[in-house]
Parts: structure tokens; sequence; C-alpha cells
């Protein structure tokens, strides 16, 4: 009896002490897929690859234990021609897109999926102000759900630090423990508010040619900061002009420190390339999550600042002739 009766306990000690498992089944259907397309499932906060499957007639289906839900994770093809986020729950979920394209298919059986697909169609419904308060109170609403956290991650660039800090705040200590939590955390703790008068923040980052180079080996020059990305327009425009204040000044001491906003590798050395771009560039490559630019506060392109032989930020975003005439009056 005593035998049973440890044994029994054993039981329900073990059972108590396993971290619970929560399965979902993902059942698709595509149209003019290739028997044989390999579909990979991707946990949205780290990146990784957590399961695959083959689609096979325009249909597929997989399975898989999880340790929380909703569970943020993004349906991909290799070569990420296809490609849908989805909120995945411990339930059956549909994926149609027998009638649409891929990023557009109807994911049926998650609530997580249907209330974040609801937002950002409510949201390019309003005006921008009107968007913007209905993302603020959907993130409040959810304080104590990772949607709340997952959809403040995705703004607190835009949101800027003012509005992110307060409703990180509002986050129960579940919300705030979460990756996205920290994320937005490690932003708002990084995030620096320089002012002409300032003394600059130093960067590190790798180079275009794969060196990592620090705004500070430009010590003792003046020395403009530009950030920018390839895909920004009006930052291409700019580096017209940057060419030529770079021929003219930088035999008498002006250097150039670019920090470009590109995820993608291949299209920022082609920018440089063909934009003649002959000073130091560096990149993290990941876009607006940038670590350099985090530290300045940037959420606009282009933007720069001129720091002057002690440091000191002496002018923000002037450009064209301003920026010629400021630069020719501290060298000439």
């Amino acid at each position: 009896m005593k035998k049973l009766t440890f044994l029994v306990i054993l039981i329900i000690f073990t059972s108590c002490n396993q971290e619970k498992t929560l399965k979902f089944s993902l059942s698709g259907t595509t149209k003019d897929l290739q028997n044989g397309t390999a579909l990979y499932l991707f946990d949205s906060s780290i990146e990784n690859v957590i399961d695959s499957v083959i689609v096979q007639n325009n249909k597929f289906y997989l399975t898989k234990d999880l340790q929380y839900y909703p569970f943020p994770a993004v349906l991909k093809s290799n070569d990420n021609l296809l490609f849908k986020k989805m909120w995945l729950e411990d339930s059956p979920i549909t994926f149609n897109a027998s009638n649409v394209n891929f990023k557009n298919a109807e994911i049926l059986g998650s609530d997580s999926q249907i209330e974040y697909d609801n937002l950002y169609q409510a949201m390019d419904t309003l005006a921008r102000k009107e968007g913007e308060n209905l993302l603020l109170e959907f993130i409040k609403i959810n304080s104590d759900n990772i949607l709340g956290s997952f959809v403040l991650a995705e703004w607190y660039i835009s949101l800027k630090k003012e509005r992110t800090e307060p409703l990180y705040n509002q986050f129960s200590e579940k919300n705030k423990n979460s990756i996205y939590g920290k994320e937005i955390l490690n932003y708002i703790q990084s995030i620096h508010d320089l002012k002409v008068g300032d003394k600059y923040v130093d960067l590190i980052s790798t180079d275009q040619n794969g060196k990592e180079t620090k705004l500070s080996d430009f010590k003792g020059k003046l020395t403009l900061l530009e950030f920018w990305a390839s895909w920004c327009a009006p930052c291409r425009t700019d580096n017209k002009n940057l060419v030529d204040y770079y021929n003219e000044f930088n035999p008498l001491g002006f250097e150039i420190f670019q920090v470009s906003l590109d995820n993608n590798k291949e299209k920022w050395l082609e920018a440089i390339k063909k934009d003649n771009l002959q000073w130091t560039n560096v990149s993290d490559l990941k876009g607006w999550k940038n670590k350099q630019a985090i530290l300045y506060g940037i959420n606009l392109l282009p933007t720069n600042y001129l720091i002057d032989e002690h440091g000191i930020i002496i002018s923000k975003d002037l450009r064209g002739e301003e920026l010629k005439q400021k630069i020719k009056e501290i060298l000439k």
C-alpha cells in the first residue's frame, strides 16, 4: 500500500513539473504550386525553423507541440517568394489560399489571427491619427497578451520612446519578460535624445569591406554622420550632393560616416557602388532595427548630424546648400 501511495505521489509530482505542451494542426490549400514544394514554419521571435512540410496536389498538413500560445509564426518557401505571417493556437487551423495569392491566405481557427488581421485592416481604412489611436488602444487592451508586446515591437520605432515607454510600463510581468518585451526594453534603455550641443554617442559596426569600424575613428575631424538606405529615394538624391562635398572638402579634414538601414547586403553594396560613395559605410543589416539607428532614435530617413573635431553635434539635418555652407564656414 505504501509503495502504491508513493507511486501515485511520484506520478502527480512528475506531471506537475512537466512543462505543458499545446498541440496545433495546420491544414493548407494552395493554388498553382508544384508537387514537392517545401514550406517552412518559422518561429517569428527567433527566426528558427520549427517544422516543414511538402505540398502535394496543392495541399499540406502539419502538426506540432508548442510550449505556449498564441504563437507568432511565419510560413514561407526557401526563396521567400511565398510568405505568410500567422498566429497559431492549440486548435485545428486552416490555411486557405485556393483562390488568392499565398500572402493573402485566409487563416481560420485562430482567434489571435482574427484580432491581429482586424487591427491592420481597420488601420488601413482610417486617417493616420485615428489609426494610431486604434493601435495604442489595441496594445493597452492586450497588455497581458503576447499580441500586445508583439504589435508594440512592430511599432516602437515609429512611436518613439515617449509613447513606447508608457505602453511598456502597463505590460504584465509575463509580457515584459517575453522576447518582444525584452526587445522593447532594450530600445527604451538604449536610445539617446541627442540635440545640437550634445557630445556624440560612439558607434561601432561592420563596414562595406567587412571591417569593424567606429565613428570615433574619425575623432579630430569634421564628420557628417548620415543615416540612409538604398531603398530611400531622398537618401539617394542626397548622395549626389555628398559626393561633391566629400571631393571638395575631404582634403581639408571633412569625413562622412554613413549608417545604412538596409537588410539586404547585395542591394546596400550595389547602391554604394552605383552612387560612387568613397567614404565609410556601415550596417548590421537589420533594417529599421539597426542597433546604431536605435541609439540615435532614428525613425525618419535621411537623418544626419554634423559633428565637430571635439565630438560636439553642431547641426542636425542640414542639407543641400545649407550643409555645404556650414562645412565651408568651419573648414575655410
